[in-house]
């Protein structure tokens, strides 16, 4: 028994030493990738896409009490640095990478780690806005409004030296307070996008190299087998419906909020609808770039997309996989 209690005392002194040295090794990685990134612009987006890896290969493997030690470890790293973009951009890329580890040592699918991450991704963007506003009195949206605006000036006046006609100028200036309205209104579903397709991008370039790492990372299963909820579509109806007795007003919250959500809902329906192509190819055994040239074609030409929109429709509301299937 003396025997077998030493061999596992021994056992666990082994893996708590790999998984002190593991973890001083990789929050030295992140500390190195964390400078180049404050100090090296030219790279400066290319090193950002890595900084959730020392999070992933740590918090994947070990224990919770663990990952919250190695994440301090982090941040003290971060702090000396001494910059002030340091400790944000740590509590950033450590919390996505936090969730994404942790879930995968969960054994959750790669489609519960995307959206939770994407989730996480917003919150702390939102936060990050907030308290950017409350301590250092910076409204990043308002800065980013104000710039769009001030480009569109310069735009119209560019316009007015070139000589162009009045009715060119009108036009281009509808326009250009048309996308400022836009963004104001669309910032929420920008958010929400912009957080998936990051997370996406992370995902994309992250986990292979994980994996390569040992560590057991999920994958998608076919883009053709993707079938949303089909209550989706009714909310879609319920959204467009709010919409048609809202024709004209944008100015209110629940108009924005109903014209937010039309757009999401749009996009998942059109996303439905590429998934339904891609499932219509691979039963009727057509060339595997099809779905492809689907997207480019929709995207060239935006009639398409409605087309797009109602095969989304229709795999939502009928049973057409089981029919192609017979």
């Amino acid at each position: 028994m003396r025997g077998n209690d030493g061999f596992f005392e021994g056992s666990m002194r082994v893996k708590k030493t790999r998984m002190l040295t593991e973890g001083a090794m990789l929050a030295a990685v992140f500390g190195v990738m964390l400078l180049v990134a404050l100090h090296v612009p030219v790279i400066r987006i290319i090193v950002l896409v890595f900084l959730p890896l020392p999070f992933i290969l740590f918090c994947a493997k070990y224990p919770l009490r663990s990952i919250l030690v190695f994440c301090l470890v982090c941040l003290l790293v971060s702090a000396i640095m001494g910059t002030v973009m340091a400790i944000p951009m740590a509590v950033f890329f450590g919390c996505i990478g936090f969730v994404m580890g942790y879930a995968i040592q969960l054994k959750k699918s790669k489609l519960f780690i995307y959206i939770a991450t994407s989730l996480a991704f917003l919150a702390v963007t939102i936060i990050g806005l907030f308290a950017a506003l409350k301590l250092f009195h910076l409204n990043i949206i308002a800065e980013n409004l104000n710039i769009m605006q001030q480009s569109i000036e310069q735009s119209k006046s560019l316009v007015n030296s070139l000589g162009e006609p009045q009715a060119y100028e009108d036009r281009f200036a509808q326009m250009a307070d048309a996308a400022s309205q836009m963004y104001s209104v669309y910032l929420p579903s920008l958010l929400l996008l912009s957080a998936f397709i990051a997370v996406l991008v992370l995902i994309s370039v992250d986990f292979p190299i994980a994996k390569r790492f040992g560590v057991p990372v999920p994958s998608f299963p076919p883009f053709r087998e993707m079938r949303l909820p089909g209550n989706i579509l009714w909310y879609f109806i319920l959204a467009m419906a709010a919409n048609l007795l809202m024709r004209g007003d944008t100015g209110s919250f629940f108009a924005k909020a109903v014209l937010n959500l039309m757009l999401i809902f749009q996009i998942l329906i059109l996303l439905q609808g590429y998934a339904f192509i891609s499932f219509v190819s691979h039963e009727k055994k057509w060339p595997k770039g099809l779905l492809a040239i689907a997207v480019i074609l929709s995207i060239m030409f935006s009639p398409l997309l409605y087309l797009v929109m109602i095969f989304g429709i229709m795999d939502l509301g009928f049973d057409f996989r089981r029919m192609i299937q017979k």
